[in-house]
């Protein structure tokens, strides 16, 4: 069966309505400075599929240095050769293990940036934590408990009744009958900069930024959409409709491009379908658009996600 034209994909979806006094086509124009709670972008926008879509440049690469700056910083001298060739590893492996511990502590890594001034270095830690961690979720498996114990030893671990429990996590301040619980970032950032120091032998400070919403950023957006894909068992829009419920403040984003392959929804061979709201200037220079990728892993196969995003100036 021969694939449709995009222009017969436009028509059937809702952006474009049939006036039957007319009998035209009008297209609805789309009002971004709406409320969150008006605005549905799953709603407004275009579902569709085909083989691919091929981008020759990285819109971070792109605009880097024009409109974005670069994550790590050092005042050095530059015949010190031996110090730029340890730095690119030294970041590469503080950015694989804090974006590997967020992960165990229910986070979602975003970026990190390096800073390094008179020997000691800064950094700040950008996560987004999920907002329905319980009790249960803060339990050590036991199988974990001495290596625990042996890591966090000026921190004490809760017990009770023979449970052991993370403490880097508090009680949030909810009035509900199912308590939140919170990452503790002071306890784990002091932790950090213990073991990082040691490790290493320089002195590091660290902050943790958090997001407070899914659309604040597009690594945020592919990782939580990852994981609910990795949830749903490879169902692509729902998905997406499960991460669209996240989103809080949808009138910033001026448009957004979702593309997902591989075995969506069980599928013998591998598709990919795309979503698509608003508008995307991939060329566009001064345009504030932000890319991430990332990768679902479920029983059926390996699922791509890409995302790009368009947000207000």
């Amino acid at each position: 069966m021969a694939r449709r034209s995009a222009k017969l994909l436009r028509f059937e979806n809702s952006l474009y309505k049939y006036n039957s006094e007319s009998q035209t086509w009008t297209i609805e124009n789309v009002d971004l400075n709406q409320t969150s709670k008006q605005i549905d972008i799953s709603e407004k926008g275009t579902y569709a599929s085909c083989k691919r879509m091929s981008q020759k440049v990285n819109p971070i690469s792109l605009r880097k240095g024009f409109l974005n700056s670069w994550n790590s910083t050092q005042y050095i001298n530059y015949k010190e050769s031996n110090i730029i060739k340890s730095s690119f590893y030294f970041e590469l492996f503080v950015q694989n293990y804090v974006k590997s511990v967020l992960e165990n502590h229910y986070s979602f890594f975003d970026k990190i940036e390096f800073k390094e001034i008179d020997n000691i270095v800064y950094i700040n830690i950008f996560y987004y934590i999920s907002k329905n961690i319980t009790k249960k979720n803060t339990e050590i498996s036991p199988r974990l408990i001495k290596r625990f114990k042996s890591i966090t030893k000026d921190l004490p671990i809760k017990e009770d009744n023979n449970l052991y429990y993370n403490p880097f996590f508090l009680e949030g301040n909810n009035d509900s009958k199912f308590k939140n619980y919170l990452l503790d970032t002071l306890k784990l950032s002091n932790h950090l900069e213990k073991y990082l120091t040691s490790f290493f032998d320089t002195t590091i400070k660290v902050s943790f930024h958090e997001h407070n919403d899914v659309g604040n950023s597009p690594v945020i957006l592919s990782s939580f959409l990852s994981n609910q894909i990795e949830k749903s068992n490879a169902n692509f829009k729902r998905a997406l409709r499960e991460t669209f419920k996240e989103i809080k403040d949808k009138s910033k984003i001026k448009g957004i491009r979702i593309n997902c392959s591989g075995r969506l929804g069980k599928a013998p061979m591998a598709k990919t379908e795309w979503f698509k709201y608003g508008q995307i200037p991939l060329s566009k220079i001064n345009a504030r658009l932000e890319y991430a990728n990332s990768t679902a892993v479920t029983k059926y196969g390996s699922i791509g996600v890409k995302i790009w995003i368009y947000y207000h100036d």
